[in-house]
């Protein structure tokens, strides 16, 4: 870490500058994308919404993914592709009824969105400034340029004539370079803040070499990486729903956070591309004699991992593995 004004600015993330906030050179990947999204909830108010713009630059095309939630119904939903590039920066740009605006690169971000006769207008703060980390897990390609943040989400949304004001949390997250779904075989991901200096982002995944975990954990002001998770998901007789989680939660430090969490609201499901997907839902929590608010994710695995497959000396082309 050297000493530089970026550095200062962002301590979490010291090798990135205000130029990461705008758009990166696309590598020659068919698959490499840019996106930004957020996604936020006031459980107490029982309101929620996530929102992401993504573009592929060498497919020339864009996507976004849209839906809010009020009294803890789901009352939009999109999710829309082949769509073309939208002018700008993934956070700074308009598209299909979703738009995105910098305040402050890296920090403080503007949300409005205007689908289905629903109105959202939330302005996203950091609390931490963005943390740099690689989703490359196991071999699964999920894209190596990315970083994120935890922060309050204040605003409205606007429904049937009705404004229902929003003072809640967010996630904000951008991220760039190929992203392969069929590289990535399961994930789960607990999203959790207690306060402005206790909070959690935790993501363990499953790709093809194995299972690893990202993430950050805040204690009282101080973060630092995630080392391990040990958790259980609560799923819904349609195999989509999340009704809640357990967690064990270590840093690299040493400290623990077990966390318990309750679905707040209804559950979407994300395509991530190649046939990849997972569910997430707004949350309540209980950790270490604090209660908090954020997100649950749950990604399947779709396939046999090869340990597994080898543990039963199958090969891999055997007729009883394929998908079709």
């Amino acid at each position: 870490m050297t000493d530089s004004k970026a550095s200062r600015d962002y301590p979490h993330a010291p090798e990135l500058t205000a130029r990461d906030n705008e758009n990166h050179e696309p590598g020659p990947e068919d698959l490499w994308q840019e996106s930004s999204l957020v996604c936020f909830c006031d459980p107490d108010a029982r309101l929620a919404g996530f929102h992401r713009i993504g573009i592929h630059p060498n497919k020339n095309e864009a996507s976004i993914y849209s839906w809010t939630q009020v009294d803890g119904k789901m009352i939009s939903s999109a999710k829309r592709t082949g769509l073309p590039p939208p002018q700008g920066s993934t956070t700074g740009a308009e598209l299909d009824g979703v738009r995105f605006s910098t305040l402050s690169p890296l920090m403080a971000y503007r949300y409005e969105v205007d689908r289905d006769g629903v109105k959202t207008d939330v302005e996203f703060n950091s609390y931490t400034g963005p943390v740099q980390m690689s989703l490359d897990i196991g071999k699964a390609v999920v894209a190596p340029g990315h970083y994120n943040m935890l922060g309050s989400v204040q605003g409205s949304i606007i429904t049937d004539g009705k404004e229902h004001a929003f003072d809640g949390v967010g996630f904000q997250d951008h991220s760039w370079g190929p992203r392969d779904g069929r590289k990535i075989l399961g994930h789960r991901w607990v999203m959790a803040v207690f306060d402005p200096e206790n909070m959690v982002c935790a993501i363990p995944t499953i790709g093809p070499t194995g299972r690893g975990v990202v993430g950050y954990l805040m204690i009282d002001g101080d973060l630092a990486p995630i080392r391990s998770t040990e958790s259980t998901f609560m799923i819904g007789d349609d195999n989509f729903h999340i009704e809640g989680c357990r967690a064990v939660i270590e840093d690299h430090k040493g400290r623990r956070l077990e966390v318990e969490g309750e679905a707040a609201g209804a559950s979407s499901v994300q395509p991530y591309g190649q046939s990849y997907y997972a569910s997430h839902s707004p949350a309540v929590f209980t950790g270490n004699g604090r209660k908090g608010r954020g997100y649950i994710e749950w990604g399947a695995v779709r396939v046999l991992p090869a340990w597994r497959r080898e543990a039963l000396g199958l090969a891999e082309d055997n007729e009883w593995l394929q998908l079709s």
